[in-house]
């Protein structure tokens, strides 16, 4: 039996414990499977109210609708029950409704359905789990763009163009004899064009996996500069132990903070020095991990400090000068009170204009897609180098055949067979059961 040839079935809500809970069945038998549990169902995409009768007598009320494929989700006849939610309640339907003889859906099961039966392509499908996954607002936005289809568009125009000098050059495969200088020459500005295209894509790539993620900004800096009181002061709360016994802070502490209506992870390590002990010493090198792995360092120092530190540098370090209600020492630096809050606001708009770095317009593309673009990229620079070198225009030919190839694999338009199952299986098994 194929797996179109089965009816699945899962729980489609985020969690079965709220105050109602989807079930959701795609496939052949989703209407006749859900007729035994619930009688006849309404007329297509009418939502009515059943009762459920799990074998056991009369159950629990329902509300019901029924969408005949090819006009639903997944492409095929899909059934929703609109249940009272509860874990144990909700469980009981679906194993109803197993035992009868549907099947409990696996991860993304039924995105991939929607796939198949060509009622999503394969970057909108991904964007579906990009949404469910979106950590930041922008991570969101983009992820709302690749369900809409925007990236699919530009990539599928861009395929078209590739396509149709494929079919150009192999035109004249049989009479190389009669192609002129101008029409080589424009075939390779066609191709710079359009690698130029797939560049900006992937360059801006870094820009719009920045906006997706939650950053880290890591506060580091000697031992007493108040570091955790400036952690608890952009926290306004008490998370981190404050002590002026240097070396209290002796593994990092990490809270989640809002910045500029962006999601950040904000650490506080321990101070850097020659540790006196074992464990300061390995809090001291998880600091180090902490930095390292920072989108963000603030680097602190106290206005009462005389000791000359090691000031890390670089275009994410943020060199803040804490305590200048005892005075300034550092006029160039950032100064605060984590006591007083003064100069707090103008902390937080210094890391919120560093985490948003250099102003570009993100590319929306998954990491996927860009391996893809790159692959893309590298075929068409193939290409036009056999043209400048008045290489074979078969090989040419052959080289923008493969750039529309990897193209194709962005949006899967190209049916199953360029993407492969295997890559297929890998790209759902990231969804949540349900989806």
């Amino acid at each position: 039996m194929s797996p179109n040839d089965t009816t699945i079935v899962g729980v489609a809500t985020g969690t079965p414990d709220g105050g109602v809970a989807i079930v959701r069945l795609s496939g052949p038998q989703a209407r006749s499977i859900t007729e035994t549990i619930v009688g006849p169902l309404a007329a297509p995409r009418v939502l009515a109210r059943r009762q459920l009768r799990d074998g056991s007598g009369v159950g629990d009320d329902a509300l019901v609708v029924w969408m005949p494929g090819p006009r639903s989700l997944t492409g095929e006849d899909v059934v929703e029950l609109h249940v009272h939610a509860g874990r144990l309640n909700v469980q009981r339907v679906i194993a109803s409704l197993i035992e009868r003889g549907a099947i409990a859906a696996g991860p993304g099961e039924f995105t991939r359905r929607a796939f198949e039966h060509g009622r999503l392509s394969l970057e909108q499908a991904e964007g579906i789990a990009a949404l469910i996954a979106a950590q930041t607002d922008a991570g969101v936005e983009q992820a709302r763009r690749l369900i809409a289809g925007e990236l699919g568009r530009e990539v599928e125009s861009l395929r078209a163009a590739v396509g149709e000098l494929r079919g150009e050059v192999e035109a004249n495969l049989d009479f190389p004899e009669d192609i002129a200088a101008g029409d080589v020459r424009r075939w390779r500005e066609e191709i710079a064009g359009f690698e130029a295209t797939l560049g900006g894509w992937t360059r801006r790539f870094a820009a719009g996996q920045r906006m997706r993620e939650r950053p880290r900004v890591v506060i580091a800096g000697p031992p007493n500069a108040g570091k955790s009181a400036l952690f608890n002061a952009l926290l306004q709360q008490s998370r981190a132990i404050v002590s002026p016994v240097p070396g209290t802070t002796r593994d990092y502490v990490e809270a989640e903070l809002w910045i500029g209506g962006r999601e950040v992870r904000l650490v506080d390590t321990a101070g850097l020095r020659d540790g006196s002990d074992a464990i300061e010493v390995e809090g001291i090198a998880r600091s180090r991990e902490q930095i390292e792995g920072a989108e963000v360092v603030l680097w602190v120092e106290a206005a009462d400090s005389i000791e000359e530190t090691v000031v890390l540098e670089g275009p994410r370090v943020i060199v803040v000068e804490n305590k200048i209600d005892l005075g300034r020492r550092r006029a160039a630096w950032i100064g605060v009170s984590a006591r007083s809050g003064d100069g707090m606001s103008a902390l937080r708009a210094v890391i919120e204009e560093t985490l948003r770095g250099p102003v570009e317009e993100p590319w929306i593309g998954l990491a996927r897609h860009r391996d893809r673009a790159e692959a893309a990229v590298k075929a068409l620079g193939d290409a036009r180098a056999e043209l400048e070198h008045e290489g074979l225009l078969e090989i040419a030919a052959f080289l923008l055949g493969s750039a529309e190839r990897e193209l194709g694999e962005i949006t899967g338009r190209s049916a199953l067979g360029p993407v492969g199952d295997e890559v297929l299986t890998r790209i759902f098994a990231r969804f949540c059961i349900g989806k």
